[in-house]
């Protein structure tokens, strides 16, 4: 306004006699008396604009888009219009396109495939008009099978085989008879000859090998080991196996676990035929020759013979093929929770019924350094370009990944294409979203924990949230999410904006649906904390401290208590079986594009984060609690200080409660107010991070949340704890206790540094 003010003065006082033929007749005195008046208005105007200014500015709500110095530029649409622009736009007709394009072929990282489809992506995320694209590349230690020598098990006798499993799985459509299809194999299995009697080992679990060594007496040293699949994380059983000096280990998928016994099999229904096996590494997270830094050419890296983890063979094959070895062994019958479904008996061994039969394992893995990249696009914030909000996916797959990752890889290009139509009206979110398509997943979340450990220092100090989808759907029944605490609300809230994706129900929201299908507590749909490492979010939640999310749509597991999608890994995930079986008119796949899209959204333009710490302090102290039922009688007996972690506990939910109040109550007035506020909750998941990570794990770093030592698919609530405690009391490891009372300690000091980072000094 004061600018306004100042043209008018200057053009009306500088203008010329010559301008108008009729001020010719005027006097100079006239003219000069003409100019005075004016200056008196223009300063009586500007004296009125400061007034309206003011009790304008004095009226202003801090939720006014048009007005609030937090919101950018005036004229935006509420965050819940954009919203609703955003979800209408996204089209399943373009999913379906983008998926039938992206399953064409195989997609493995490091092959011709997997290069393929990165540049597919980033041409059509640069058309769809976002501020920038790029690829990352990082040079990792790859894994991959012999292709003129490929890995079989054979049931011998004397130098004869008797049989030999199958090195490819039976073509059962045109997608799985294709010849860029990678033969079984467990990438990151040592390459090598195991020969000898074979053992069942049930689910190959710590508690199944205390059994057969401790309930049985069995000495596993040498044997060749045969497991399901399930439970635990493969490259969990790889390592039981090695601890117990077992020379080698199969896995295979049994009907019990992967399909309903007597119904028909792929292509005629979802479920695993007796001739699919699952890929799928052994390996831990991150490139093996560059841990805790990115793989850069300029990187220091270990040799080979240095890693632990290549010790013995591992290889899956199919439970048509397992039948074959399973029907031979001898020894005691399993106990009954051991016993799947396929039509024998199931035995322990040690060997087989004709004890001149024996098991051997061939593995001619091998491993090099291959360059692989992740694609990665950007929107600029307009307030707070500083503030990342990062949406996730992985895009390699074993074999065509129909359903995982490429659904979910359908869905984000999609995405990326809607907010750049938003772009292109002139609709530009606050904060900067990321868009993030990770390479090598499969082979040990290579992508991402690289990429992560470039950036860490800036994502430690700017990221607000990364939301994860592996894959979109694997099933079309009902939402399953895990997450930190500080996203379940923007999760539901979310939630309540999208559509019902199921049709023939009453129930009109995704909410809805979800906590009618999904219940937990307090009225709302179930979640779970424990996110693992079982995909991408693994580094970005465990090592960044970055709040982190991770959903997809599923199946009723009561009415199928399988342990996964049943093809799940194998040559029959193709496009014929997402579009026939998993979600036939894509309708899953668009309501998840909805919900990703949305939340991301809220996230990046939300002046205040919908954060409530209040969630993660009532976890925190249910957690303290079991432990204390659990554990009280045996601390006491060893002066464990279990009344200084309930105390920090408590105090965590005094400061969680006091600032929760102030949060709802604050009278916010500019930008800082809100910058102030939402960089406490963005840092408070930070305060869990410890940097010197886990006892004999230093890569987990979160105190409160990491994967299980002895399974990486799932979490324990204080890790450092429940894991040396399962030591002292399975392996009576008695030295340990010191280690407890110093995982304790922790766990006491770092609940408390979390209270402190809420108080408004904090120190």
């Amino acid at each position: 306004m004061y600018i306004a003010v100042f043209i008018a003065w200057e053009r009306f006082s500088n203008l010329s006699l010559a301008d108008d033929p009729k001020m010719v007749m005027k006097s100079n005195r006239c003219n000069r008396c003409y100019s005075a008046t004016l200056l008196i208005s223009c300063l009586a105007f500007l004296a009125v604009g400061i007034l309206i200014g003011y009790f304008v500015k004095d009226n202003t709500t801090p939720n006014d888009n048009e007005t609030n110095p937090a919101s950018g530029l005036a004229g935006q649409p509420s965050v819940e219009e954009a919203i609703r622009k955003i979800i209408n736009r996204l089209d399943k007709s373009k999913i379906k396109e983008n998926l039938r394009l992206y399953s064409s072929d195989t997609r493995m990282s490091g092959t011709p495939g997997g290069n393929e489809l990165v540049h597919i992506l980033e041409k059509s995320w640069k058309e769809a008009g976002i501020d920038s694209v790029k690829t990352t590349p990082y040079d990792v230690l790859m894994s991959y099978p012999n292709d003129t020598h490929p890995n079989k098990i054979q049931l011998i006798s004397g130098n004869t085989v008797l049989f030999e499993s199958a090195t490819a799985e039976k073509a059962l459509d045109a997608d799985s008879n294709k010849k860029t299809i990678v033969a079984p194999f467990n990438a990151f299995a040592s390459a090598g000859v195991a020969e000898g009697d074979l053992v069942y080992v049930n689910y190959a679990r710590i508690e199944d090998f205390m059994y057969l060594t401790k309930n049985l007496s069995m000495d596993l040293t040498g044997k060749v080991l045969i497991a399901r699949y399930g439970k635990i994380f493969r490259g969990s059983k790889v390592e039981n196996a090695q601890n117990h000096n077992a020379s080698g280990i199969v896995m295979y998928t049994d009907p019990s676990d992967f399909n309903m016994a007597g119904e028909a099999t792929y292509p005629s229904s979802w479920w695993m035929p007796d001739t699919g096996v699952q890929r799928g590494t052994v390996g831990p997270d991150g490139d093996f020759l560059t841990p805790f830094y990115p793989a850069k050419d300029y990187a220091y890296r270990k040799t080979e013979k240095d890693i632990a983890e290549f010790r013995i063979p591992a290889q899956p094959i199919s439970y048509g093929d397992a039948e074959k070895f399973l029907r031979e062994l001898n020894g005691v019958e399993a106990p009954p929770d051991w016993r799947g479904k396929l039509n024998i008996t199931y035995r322990i061994g040690t060997g087989f019924s004709n004890a001149s039969l024996k098991a051997k394992l061939i593995v001619n893995n091998f491993e090099e350094i291959r360059t692989i990249y992740n694609v990665i696009g950007y929107i600029k914030g307009s307030v707070e370009p500083d503030r990342y909000i990062l949406l996730g996916n992985h895009y390699d797959a074993w074999v065509f990944g129909s359903i995982d990752p490429l659904s979910g890889t359908a869905a984000l290009t999609e995405i990326i294409h809607s907010l750049g139509d938003m772009l292109k009206q002139g609709i530009r979110p606050k904060r900067t979203i990321v868009f993030c398509s990770w390479g090598a997943e499969e082979h040990g979340l290579f992508g991402s924990t690289e990429w992560v450990e470039e950036y860490m220092k800036v994502l430690y100090e700017r990221s607000i949230a990364y939301l994860n989808v592996d894959y979109a759907a694997d099933y079309n029944y009902v939402l399953t999410a895990g997450t930190s605490p500080l996203l379940q609300d923007t999760l539901y809230e979310t939630t309540k904006l999208i559509a019902n994706p199921d049709k023939t129900s009453s129930y009109k929201t995704l909410y809805d649906i979800w906590n009618k299908r999904a219940p937990g507590e307090n009225g709302e749909p179930s979640v779970y904390y424990s996110l693992g490492s079982g995909s991408d979010m693994a580094t970005f939640y465990q090592r960044a401290g970055v709040p982190s999310v991770d959903m997809w749509f599923t199946y009723n597991s009561d009415k199928w208590p399988i342990l996964s999608y049943p093809v799940y890994h194998s040559a029959y995930e193709t496009i014929n079986l997402y579009e026939n079986y998993i979600d036939p008119d894509y309708s899953y796949n668009l309501a998840m594009a909805q919900l990703w899209s949305g939340m991301a959204w809220k996230l990046a333009n939300d002046d205040l984060l919908k954060f409530d710490v209040r969630r993660y302090s009532t976890a925190i102290t249910h957690f303290v609690s079991n432990l204390e039922n659990k554990f009280s009688k045996s601390w006491h007996a060893q002066n464990v200080n279990i009344d200084a972690l309930k105390s920090a506990a408590q105090n965590l939910t005094d400061s969680a409660n006091k600032f929760q109040t102030y949060v709802k109550s604050a009278s916010i007035k500019s930008a800082i107010d809100y910058r102030i506020i939402n960089d406490k909750m963005i840092q408070f998941e930070r305060a869990f991070i410890d940097p010197e990570g886990l006892p004999e794990r230093r890569i987990y770093k979160h105190v409160i949340f990491a994967p299980s030592k002895y399974d990486s698919y799932s979490d324990n609530d204080f890790p450092g704890i429940v894991d040396t405690m399962f030591e002292i009391e399975s392996n009576k490891a008695v030295d340990k206790w010191d280690q407890l009372k110093q995982q304790v300690s922790i766990a006491t000091f770092t609940i408390q540094s979390a209270a402190n980072t809420l108080d408004d000094v904090g120190l």
